[in-house]
Protein backbone atom coordinates (compact mmCIF):
# COMPACT_ATOMS: atom_id res chain seq x y z
CA UNK A 1 0.00 0.00 0.00
CA UNK A 2 1.37 3.76 -1.05
CA UNK A 3 2.17 5.95 1.86
CA UNK A 4 -0.66 8.42 1.65
CA UNK A 5 -0.32 11.94 3.54
CA UNK A 6 -3.22 13.59 3.90
CA UNK A 7 -1.45 16.32 5.55
CA UNK A 8 2.13 17.75 5.38
CA UNK A 9 4.78 17.52 8.64
CA UNK A 10 5.47 20.60 10.65
CA UNK A 11 8.84 21.24 9.33
CA UNK A 12 7.25 22.32 6.07
CA UNK A 13 5.93 25.51 8.25
CA UNK A 14 8.27 28.83 7.89
CA UNK A 15 7.86 32.54 10.18
CA UNK A 16 5.66 34.41 8.82
CA UNK A 17 7.69 37.41 9.77
CA UNK A 18 9.07 40.07 7.13
CA UNK A 19 12.97 40.63 6.82
CA UNK A 20 14.62 43.74 7.38
CA UNK A 21 12.27 46.67 6.37
CA UNK A 22 10.62 44.70 3.76
CA UNK A 23 6.81 46.42 2.79
CA UNK A 24 4.00 44.15 4.48
CA UNK A 25 3.11 43.66 1.04
CA UNK A 26 6.39 42.01 0.30
CA UNK A 27 6.08 37.87 -0.10
CA UNK A 28 8.46 35.51 -1.07
CA UNK A 29 7.24 31.84 -1.73
CA UNK A 30 9.44 29.21 -2.72
CA UNK A 31 9.92 25.40 -3.61
CA UNK A 32 6.25 25.73 -5.15
CA UNK A 33 4.66 24.16 -8.06
CA UNK A 34 3.48 27.19 -9.95
CA UNK A 35 0.65 26.98 -12.47
CA UNK A 36 1.24 30.08 -13.83
CA UNK A 37 -2.26 30.08 -15.50
CA UNK A 38 -0.85 30.48 -19.14
CA UNK A 39 -0.73 26.69 -19.69
CA UNK A 40 2.93 26.96 -18.30
CA UNK A 41 3.80 24.64 -14.76
CA UNK A 42 7.01 25.10 -12.84
CA UNK A 43 8.49 22.59 -10.57
CA UNK A 44 10.25 23.67 -7.61
CA UNK A 45 9.71 27.79 -8.53
CA UNK A 46 10.09 31.24 -6.51
CA UNK A 47 7.04 33.63 -6.49
CA UNK A 48 8.65 37.17 -5.51
CA UNK A 49 6.01 39.76 -4.66
CA UNK A 50 6.99 43.26 -3.86
CA UNK A 51 4.91 46.19 -3.07
CA UNK A 52 1.77 44.43 -3.51
CA UNK A 53 2.40 43.29 -7.06
CA UNK A 54 4.42 39.76 -8.28
CA UNK A 55 8.16 41.00 -9.00
CA UNK A 56 9.36 37.74 -10.38
CA UNK A 57 8.38 34.28 -10.72
CA UNK A 58 11.36 31.84 -11.58
CA UNK A 59 12.29 27.89 -11.28
CA UNK A 60 14.37 27.44 -8.69
CA UNK A 61 15.47 29.31 -5.27
CA UNK A 62 14.49 32.81 -4.75
CA UNK A 63 16.68 35.28 -6.20
CA UNK A 64 19.30 37.15 -3.84
CA UNK A 65 18.33 40.09 -2.35
CA UNK A 66 14.25 39.26 -2.23
CA UNK A 67 12.39 40.31 0.97
CA UNK A 68 9.18 39.76 2.82
CA UNK A 69 7.16 37.14 4.10
CA UNK A 70 8.59 33.83 3.33
CA UNK A 71 6.62 31.05 2.83
CA UNK A 72 7.78 27.85 2.18
CA UNK A 73 5.41 25.64 -0.29
CA UNK A 74 6.91 22.78 -0.27
CA UNK A 75 4.88 19.88 -1.94
CA UNK A 76 2.51 22.74 -1.98
CA UNK A 77 1.01 24.06 -5.41
CA UNK A 78 0.75 27.74 -5.79
CA UNK A 79 -1.91 29.81 -8.94
CA UNK A 80 -3.71 32.96 -9.10
CA UNK A 81 -5.98 33.90 -6.15
CA UNK A 82 -10.09 32.58 -7.56
CA UNK A 83 -12.17 35.12 -8.97
CA UNK A 84 -16.38 34.99 -9.12
CA UNK A 85 -17.54 36.42 -12.02
CA UNK A 86 -20.94 36.55 -10.58
CA UNK A 87 -21.87 35.72 -6.83
CA UNK A 88 -25.14 37.10 -5.00
CA UNK A 89 -23.53 38.31 -2.03
CA UNK A 90 -26.13 39.49 0.15
CA UNK A 91 -29.44 37.45 0.83
CA UNK A 92 -32.29 39.32 -0.68
CA UNK A 93 -32.23 43.32 -2.11
CA UNK A 94 -34.38 45.18 0.65
CA UNK A 95 -32.86 47.51 2.21
CA UNK A 96 -33.82 45.47 5.65
CA UNK A 97 -31.95 42.93 4.06
CA UNK A 98 -29.02 44.94 3.37
CA UNK A 99 -28.89 46.38 6.59
CA UNK A 100 -29.41 42.62 8.29
CA UNK A 101 -26.47 40.93 6.48
CA UNK A 102 -23.97 44.34 7.09
CA UNK A 103 -24.71 44.11 10.35
CA UNK A 104 -24.79 40.13 10.77
CA UNK A 105 -23.18 37.78 8.78
CA UNK A 106 -21.09 40.15 6.33
CA UNK A 107 -17.81 39.57 7.77
CA UNK A 108 -17.77 35.99 8.77
CA UNK A 109 -18.85 34.99 5.01
CA UNK A 110 -16.36 37.61 3.73
CA UNK A 111 -13.84 35.67 5.83
CA UNK A 112 -15.19 32.14 3.88
CA UNK A 113 -14.57 33.89 0.79
CA UNK A 114 -10.98 34.35 1.61
CA UNK A 115 -10.51 31.24 3.12
CA UNK A 116 -12.21 29.22 0.04
CA UNK A 117 -9.34 30.60 -2.28
CA UNK A 118 -11.36 33.58 -3.96
CA UNK A 119 -9.89 37.24 -3.86
CA UNK A 120 -12.25 39.10 -6.64
CA UNK A 121 -15.79 38.72 -6.21
CA UNK A 122 -18.24 40.46 -8.90
CA UNK A 123 -21.60 40.90 -7.21
CA UNK A 124 -24.74 39.78 -8.74
CA UNK A 125 -26.55 42.95 -9.01
CA UNK A 126 -27.34 42.87 -4.63
CA UNK A 127 -28.76 45.93 -2.94
CA UNK A 128 -27.30 48.92 -4.77
CA UNK A 129 -25.83 51.05 -1.73
CA UNK A 130 -25.33 47.83 0.35
CA UNK A 131 -22.80 46.26 -2.08
CA UNK A 132 -20.94 49.75 -2.34
CA UNK A 133 -20.69 50.24 1.65
CA UNK A 134 -19.63 46.28 2.23
CA UNK A 135 -16.72 47.41 -0.39
CA UNK A 136 -15.61 50.59 1.12
CA UNK A 137 -15.79 48.05 4.65
CA UNK A 138 -13.20 45.88 2.68
CA UNK A 139 -11.00 48.54 1.11
CA UNK A 140 -10.67 51.15 4.36
CA UNK A 141 -9.35 47.48 6.12
CA UNK A 142 -12.90 47.96 8.33
CA UNK A 143 -13.55 44.24 7.24
CA UNK A 144 -11.23 41.04 5.68
CA UNK A 145 -12.84 40.02 2.11
CA UNK A 146 -11.98 40.08 -1.26
CA UNK A 147 -11.97 42.45 -3.68
CA UNK A 148 -15.08 43.49 -4.76
CA UNK A 149 -16.76 44.72 -7.83
CA UNK A 150 -19.69 45.78 -7.51
CA UNK A 151 -23.12 45.40 -9.90
CA UNK A 152 -26.15 47.43 -9.93
CA UNK A 153 -29.60 46.06 -11.69
CA UNK A 154 -31.24 47.80 -14.46
CA UNK A 155 -34.40 45.83 -15.46
CA UNK A 156 -34.87 46.28 -18.48
CA UNK A 157 -38.79 44.79 -18.83
CA UNK A 158 -40.07 46.92 -16.18
CA UNK A 159 -39.43 50.46 -18.32
CA UNK A 160 -41.63 52.19 -21.38
CA UNK A 161 -38.97 53.86 -22.98
CA UNK A 162 -35.76 53.35 -24.70
CA UNK A 163 -34.79 56.87 -22.58
CA UNK A 164 -36.37 55.66 -19.55
CA UNK A 165 -33.98 52.67 -19.19
CA UNK A 166 -30.95 54.58 -20.62
CA UNK A 167 -32.11 57.26 -17.51
CA UNK A 168 -31.64 54.38 -15.32
CA UNK A 169 -28.35 52.80 -16.53
CA UNK A 170 -27.31 56.81 -15.79
CA UNK A 171 -28.77 56.35 -12.34
CA UNK A 172 -27.13 53.25 -11.53
CA UNK A 173 -23.33 54.19 -12.93
CA UNK A 174 -23.56 57.71 -11.20
CA UNK A 175 -24.18 55.82 -8.11
CA UNK A 176 -21.01 53.89 -8.12
CA UNK A 177 -21.52 50.37 -9.77
CA UNK A 178 -18.99 49.32 -11.40
CA UNK A 179 -20.94 47.12 -13.78
CA UNK A 180 -24.69 46.14 -14.30
CA UNK A 181 -25.57 42.52 -13.66
CA UNK A 182 -28.58 40.13 -12.72
CA UNK A 183 -30.45 41.11 -16.23
CA UNK A 184 -32.89 38.48 -16.76
CA UNK A 185 -33.87 38.41 -20.40
CA UNK A 186 -36.44 38.27 -21.48
CA UNK A 187 -37.99 38.69 -18.33
CA UNK A 188 -40.64 35.89 -18.81
CA UNK A 189 -39.33 32.47 -18.88
CA UNK A 190 -38.52 30.14 -22.29
CA UNK A 191 -40.07 29.47 -24.40
CA UNK A 192 -41.49 32.72 -24.54
CA UNK A 193 -39.67 35.05 -26.66
CA UNK A 194 -38.30 38.70 -25.62
CA UNK A 195 -41.23 41.34 -26.40
CA UNK A 196 -40.28 44.23 -28.79
CA UNK A 197 -40.01 46.97 -25.84
CA UNK A 198 -38.09 45.10 -23.91
CA UNK A 199 -35.21 44.00 -27.04
CA UNK A 200 -35.23 48.03 -27.67
CA UNK A 201 -34.58 48.44 -23.68
CA UNK A 202 -31.59 46.10 -24.02
CA UNK A 203 -30.32 47.67 -27.07
CA UNK A 204 -30.77 50.98 -25.17
CA UNK A 205 -29.60 49.76 -22.12
CA UNK A 206 -26.18 48.29 -23.19
CA UNK A 207 -25.36 50.87 -25.56
CA UNK A 208 -25.69 53.55 -22.81
CA UNK A 209 -23.20 51.39 -20.24
CA UNK A 210 -20.92 51.20 -22.75
CA UNK A 211 -20.54 54.88 -23.43
CA UNK A 212 -19.34 54.94 -19.77
CA UNK A 213 -17.15 52.37 -20.18
CA UNK A 214 -19.77 49.78 -18.03
CA UNK A 215 -19.98 46.13 -18.90
CA UNK A 216 -23.94 45.08 -19.02
CA UNK A 217 -24.50 41.74 -18.09
CA UNK A 218 -27.43 39.85 -19.35
CA UNK A 219 -28.57 36.29 -17.83
CA UNK A 220 -29.95 34.67 -20.95
CA UNK A 221 -30.79 30.99 -20.17
CA UNK A 222 -32.17 29.52 -23.62
CA UNK A 223 -30.38 29.39 -26.81
CA UNK A 224 -32.92 31.45 -27.98
CA UNK A 225 -32.29 34.33 -25.45
CA UNK A 226 -28.43 34.07 -25.70
CA UNK A 227 -29.09 34.77 -29.73
CA UNK A 228 -31.08 37.38 -29.04
CA UNK A 229 -29.25 39.09 -26.70
CA UNK A 230 -26.19 39.13 -28.41
CA UNK A 231 -28.08 40.81 -31.46
CA UNK A 232 -28.89 43.50 -28.95
CA UNK A 233 -25.41 44.08 -28.22
CA UNK A 234 -24.38 42.13 -25.28
CA UNK A 235 -20.95 41.35 -24.71
CA UNK A 236 -21.03 39.95 -21.04
CA UNK A 237 -23.59 37.07 -20.80
CA UNK A 238 -23.87 35.78 -17.21
CA UNK A 239 -25.48 32.00 -16.76
CA UNK A 240 -24.45 29.20 -19.03
CA UNK A 241 -27.96 28.48 -20.95
CA UNK A 242 -29.91 25.27 -19.27
CA UNK A 243 -33.40 25.21 -21.49
CA UNK A 244 -32.16 23.80 -24.52
CA UNK A 245 -29.14 22.84 -26.54
CA UNK A 246 -26.44 25.11 -27.79
CA UNK A 247 -25.26 24.42 -31.30
CA UNK A 248 -21.79 24.72 -32.49
CA UNK A 249 -23.23 27.96 -34.67
CA UNK A 250 -24.22 29.23 -31.56
CA UNK A 251 -20.79 28.95 -29.97
CA UNK A 252 -19.41 30.64 -33.18
CA UNK A 253 -22.02 33.49 -33.29
CA UNK A 254 -20.83 34.29 -29.73
CA UNK A 255 -17.60 33.70 -30.16
CA UNK A 256 -17.47 36.33 -33.02
CA UNK A 257 -19.59 38.86 -31.24
CA UNK A 258 -16.68 39.39 -28.78
CA UNK A 259 -19.28 38.09 -26.09
CA UNK A 260 -17.94 36.52 -23.46
CA UNK A 261 -19.85 34.11 -20.72
CA UNK A 262 -19.36 33.10 -17.38
CA UNK A 263 -20.41 29.45 -16.31
CA UNK A 264 -23.14 29.08 -13.28
CA UNK A 265 -22.82 25.36 -14.48
CA UNK A 266 -24.27 23.93 -10.63
CA UNK A 267 -27.30 26.21 -11.18
CA UNK A 268 -29.10 22.85 -12.29
CA UNK A 269 -27.00 19.72 -10.89
CA UNK A 270 -28.04 18.56 -7.06
CA UNK A 271 -26.47 20.17 -3.97
CA UNK A 272 -25.88 17.64 -1.10
CA UNK A 273 -24.68 18.11 2.27
CA UNK A 274 -25.06 21.61 2.16
CA UNK A 275 -28.97 22.67 3.11
CA UNK A 276 -29.41 19.18 4.97
CA UNK A 277 -27.24 16.18 6.24
CA UNK A 278 -29.59 13.59 4.85
CA UNK A 279 -28.51 12.88 1.35
CA UNK A 280 -31.42 14.65 -0.05
CA UNK A 281 -30.78 16.65 -3.05
CA UNK A 282 -31.70 20.32 -3.17
CA UNK A 283 -31.58 23.28 -5.39
CA UNK A 284 -29.52 26.00 -4.65
CA UNK A 285 -31.68 28.04 -1.93
CA UNK A 286 -32.33 24.56 -0.31
CA UNK A 287 -35.70 23.58 -1.68
CA UNK A 288 -35.85 20.06 -3.26
CA UNK A 289 -34.64 19.45 -5.96
CA UNK A 290 -35.50 19.23 -8.96
CA UNK A 291 -38.96 20.59 -9.00
CA UNK A 292 -37.49 23.41 -7.71
CA UNK A 293 -34.91 24.38 -10.58
CA UNK A 294 -35.96 27.60 -11.38
CA UNK A 295 -37.22 28.57 -14.98
CA UNK A 296 -36.37 25.02 -16.28
CA UNK A 297 -37.62 22.51 -18.24
CA UNK A 298 -37.80 20.37 -15.15
CA UNK A 299 -36.48 16.72 -14.51
CA UNK A 300 -33.37 17.66 -13.49
CA UNK A 301 -32.28 18.35 -17.63
CA UNK A 302 -30.83 21.34 -16.26
CA UNK A 303 -27.60 19.48 -14.76
CA UNK A 304 -26.93 18.01 -18.16
CA UNK A 305 -27.59 20.84 -20.36
CA UNK A 306 -25.10 23.64 -18.54
CA UNK A 307 -21.91 21.61 -18.65
CA UNK A 308 -22.38 20.45 -22.16
CA UNK A 309 -23.52 23.98 -23.35
CA UNK A 310 -20.52 25.49 -20.97
CA UNK A 311 -17.92 22.98 -23.07
CA UNK A 312 -19.65 23.94 -27.11
CA UNK A 313 -19.44 27.59 -26.23
CA UNK A 314 -15.50 26.85 -24.84
CA UNK A 315 -14.64 24.57 -27.76
CA UNK A 316 -16.22 27.28 -30.18
CA UNK A 317 -13.49 30.20 -28.76
CA UNK A 318 -15.69 31.59 -26.37
CA UNK A 319 -13.94 33.07 -23.72
CA UNK A 320 -15.63 31.13 -20.75
CA UNK A 321 -15.23 32.36 -17.04
CA UNK A 322 -16.16 30.81 -13.86
CA UNK A 323 -19.08 32.23 -11.71
CA UNK A 324 -21.50 30.34 -8.71
CA UNK A 325 -24.21 32.14 -8.92
CA UNK A 326 -24.64 31.50 -5.24
CA UNK A 327 -25.20 32.84 -1.58
CA UNK A 328 -24.73 30.11 0.53
CA UNK A 329 -21.02 28.87 1.86
CA UNK A 330 -18.48 29.67 -0.55
CA UNK A 331 -16.48 26.20 -0.68
CA UNK A 332 -19.64 24.46 -0.82
CA UNK A 333 -20.33 26.69 -3.65
CA UNK A 334 -16.84 26.44 -5.15
CA UNK A 335 -17.24 22.42 -4.71
CA UNK A 336 -20.20 22.55 -6.54
CA UNK A 337 -19.20 24.14 -9.33
CA UNK A 338 -16.36 22.49 -10.02
CA UNK A 339 -17.97 19.14 -9.60
CA UNK A 340 -20.63 19.81 -12.23
CA UNK A 341 -17.78 21.37 -14.42
CA UNK A 342 -15.59 18.79 -14.36
CA UNK A 343 -17.99 16.71 -16.44
CA UNK A 344 -17.06 18.02 -19.40
CA UNK A 345 -13.78 20.06 -18.44
CA UNK A 346 -10.33 18.72 -18.07
CA UNK A 347 -8.57 20.02 -15.17
CA UNK A 348 -6.29 21.91 -17.28
CA UNK A 349 -8.80 23.56 -18.84
CA UNK A 350 -10.05 24.64 -15.02
CA UNK A 351 -7.36 26.27 -14.79
CA UNK A 352 -7.95 28.51 -17.87
CA UNK A 353 -11.76 28.97 -17.06
CA UNK A 354 -11.25 29.73 -13.34
CA UNK A 355 -7.72 32.03 -14.07
CA UNK A 356 -7.53 34.12 -17.46
CA UNK A 357 -10.82 33.67 -18.65
CA UNK A 358 -12.65 34.76 -15.40
CA UNK A 359 -10.41 38.19 -15.03
CA UNK A 360 -11.05 38.60 -18.83
CA UNK A 361 -14.52 38.37 -17.91
CA UNK A 362 -14.84 41.23 -15.60
CA UNK A 363 -11.93 43.17 -17.70
CA UNK A 364 -9.18 42.72 -14.76
CA UNK A 365 -6.08 41.69 -16.90
CA UNK A 366 -4.01 42.69 -13.32
CA UNK A 367 -5.02 39.07 -12.20
CA UNK A 368 -6.17 35.59 -13.30
CA UNK A 369 -2.54 34.63 -13.68
CA UNK A 370 1.20 34.28 -12.19
CA UNK A 371 2.72 36.35 -13.72
CA UNK A 372 5.16 39.87 -13.70
CA UNK A 373 3.31 42.95 -12.91
CA UNK A 374 -0.07 41.11 -11.81
CA UNK A 375 -1.30 41.96 -8.53
CA UNK A 376 -0.22 39.38 -5.93
CA UNK A 377 -3.27 38.07 -4.95
CA UNK A 378 -2.37 34.16 -4.72
CA UNK A 379 -3.50 31.20 -3.06
CA UNK A 380 -1.92 27.88 -2.38
CA UNK A 381 -3.18 24.95 -2.09
CA UNK A 382 -1.85 21.32 -0.41
CA UNK A 383 -3.13 19.53 -3.25
CA UNK A 384 -2.47 19.29 -7.39
CA UNK A 385 -5.02 20.83 -9.25
CA UNK A 386 -4.38 19.43 -12.51
CA UNK A 387 -4.79 15.67 -10.77
CA UNK A 388 -8.37 16.86 -10.19
CA UNK A 389 -11.26 19.25 -9.51
CA UNK A 390 -11.15 18.11 -5.53
CA UNK A 391 -7.47 19.78 -4.92
CA UNK A 392 -8.62 23.37 -6.05
CA UNK A 393 -10.21 22.85 -2.51
CA UNK A 394 -7.76 22.61 -0.93
CA UNK A 395 -6.38 26.37 -0.17
CA UNK A 396 -4.06 26.48 3.02
CA UNK A 397 -3.11 29.84 2.36
CA UNK A 398 -4.64 32.77 0.46
CA UNK A 399 -2.28 36.11 -0.24
CA UNK A 400 -4.34 39.50 -1.49
CA UNK A 401 -1.79 42.16 -2.41
CA UNK A 402 1.41 40.63 -1.12
CA UNK A 403 -0.86 40.43 2.66
CA UNK A 404 -1.64 36.79 3.90
CA UNK A 405 -5.34 36.74 5.02
CA UNK A 406 -5.46 33.12 5.17
CA UNK A 407 -2.96 31.10 6.85
CA UNK A 408 -3.87 27.42 7.79
CA UNK A 409 -0.63 25.51 8.04
CA UNK A 410 -0.69 25.14 11.68
CA UNK A 411 -3.39 23.44 10.77
CA UNK A 412 -2.11 20.71 8.88
CA UNK A 413 -1.00 17.34 10.47
CA UNK A 414 1.23 13.94 8.89
CA UNK A 415 -0.26 10.63 9.73
CA UNK A 416 1.70 8.12 8.01
CA UNK A 417 -0.53 4.93 6.92
CA UNK A 418 1.12 1.63 7.61
CA UNK A 419 1.10 -1.17 5.45
CA UNK A 420 -1.35 -3.91 5.57
CA UNK A 421 0.85 -6.24 6.89
CA UNK A 422 1.62 -4.31 10.38
CA UNK A 423 -1.78 -2.97 10.46
CA UNK A 424 -3.01 -3.53 14.29
CA UNK A 425 0.27 -4.93 15.71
Amino acid sequence: MKRVAVGLAAALLCSAAAVGTASARDLVVTNARIVVGDGQVIEKGTVVVRDGRIASVTAGPAPAGAQGTKIDASGMTVMAGFIDDHRHLIRGRSDADAKAFLDGPAADQMRELLEAGFTTVQSGGDNDAAILELKRRIDSGQMKGPRIITSGRVPVSQFKTEEETRAAVRKVIAAGADSIAEVHFPAAEPPNPPGLQETRNLTAAIDEALKAKVEFQVHAVSPEALRAAVFAGARRLVHTPHYGWLSDADGKLVAESGAKVSSCAGFGAPVFDVFNHDNKPTFRDGKPWPQSVLGGEGRGREAGYKPVNGRTLFDNGVDYGFCTDTTYQATAALAQELRVLSLTFSPIDLVKVMGPNSADFIDKDDRGTVQPGKLGDLVVLTGNPLEGYWNFLTAVVVIKGGEVVVDKRSQLRTYRAVEPATAGR
